[in-house]
């Protein structure tokens, strides 16, 4: 792959007026010049026509695609990647912000791991005004089974997205994190450990709307992949399945909790009767028993640890 590879940036929007013009401005700002940017407007009803048609015309870099209907962001990722040209993939949110260098450096990265399909940065949060409030360093790929490890700043090869097809438009709001399990299950993702982008944290955000449908749409997500990803242990399934039960009784499904967990024994079954015991403290006691029962668990295990080793 080349250095040169044109990188095509998919920016999804609906309704976000507020804060997209920042968002186009860090993409025109890369110090990586080879990119397209397609914004794909989910039939907004504010100024956001105006504002894209506006950068469009001062940039030929940038092309404007409107649907008639919305579609919500899976739909708009899938329109948005039906037009793209790069041979490298990535998307951004209206409200969020790119790191000048942050195309160059994912680019260079895949560019020196020809094995990778996929790779992902740290990235750093604001809040509505801009001003940096933390800082988030990027999981490691084992960790997909409890969260979206790859976080709001990746770059992935064509030839992944041509492998794992679409978005699934049924997971809205989880489209993304069943997306990187699916790539997962066929291709190389490592981590970056650059700061290369500004995740804006805000009421009006997706997550913080619809955390309910967040939950359920990770747990679909979970179960429809899990049996397809050969890089998992035993260990690391039983820990999906007890995070399939922490996100069933999130929402009160004490009966899918158990059986999650009975699963998770099925996998592990020494993991998965402490975590149910800690499960059972938590709701009989409290948040802050469970945590003291988990962090003497970990204070034994540590202790085992170094008496193996004397």
């Amino acid at each position: 792959m080349s250095e040169n590879a044109l990188v095509s940036i998919v920016l999804p929007v609906y309704n976000g007026a507020r804060f997209l013009a920042g968002a186009i401005r860090s993409c025109r700002a890369q110090t990586y010049p080879h990119w397209e940017l397609i914004v794909v407007d989910d039939c907004s009803t504010d100024d956001t026509p105006q504002i894209a048609a506006g950068f469009a015309a001062d940039d030929a870099r940038i092309r404007v695609i409107r649907h008639a209907q919305n579609r919500k962001l899976p739909g708009a990722l899938n329109t948005g990647f039906e037009a793209a040209r790069g041979d490298l993939l990535t998307w951004t949110s209206d409200d969020n912000l790119y790191r000048s260098d942050a195309l160059a450096e994912m680019v260079r990265f895949l560019a020196d791991h020809p094995g990778v399909g996929l790779v992902y940065a740290d990235y750093s949060l604001i809040d509505e005004g801009g001003n940096v409030t933390g800082a988030l360093r990027a999981p490691e790929r084992r960790d997909l089974m409890f969260k979206s490890v790859v976080g709001p700043c990746f770059l992935y090869r064509r030839a992944v997205a041509e492998a794992v097809g679409r978005y699934a438009e049924d997971l809205y709001l989880a489209e993304d994190y069943d997306y990187w399990l699916r790539v997962s299950a066929r291709f190389p993702i490592a981590a970056l450990h650059r700061d290369l982008y500004l995740y804006r944290e805000h009421a009006a955000s997706l997550t913080g709307q619809q955390k309910p449908r967040v939950l359920r749409a990770r747990e679909t997500a979970i179960l429809r992949n899990l049996p397809r990803l050969g890089w998992t242990t035993r260990a690391d399934r039983a820990e999906a399945y007890l995070h399939l039960a922490d996100l069933a009784g999130a929402q009160g499904r004490t009966r899918h909790r158990l059986a999650y967990w009975a699963r998770a024994l099925g996998q592990q079954p020494v993991l998965a009767a402490r975590r149910g015991v800690v499960m059972l403290v938590r709701d009989v006691f409290g948040d802050r028993w469970a945590r003291r029962l988990s962090e003497s668990y970990g204070a034994l295990k540590r202790r085992l640890g170094r008496g193996s080793r004397a």
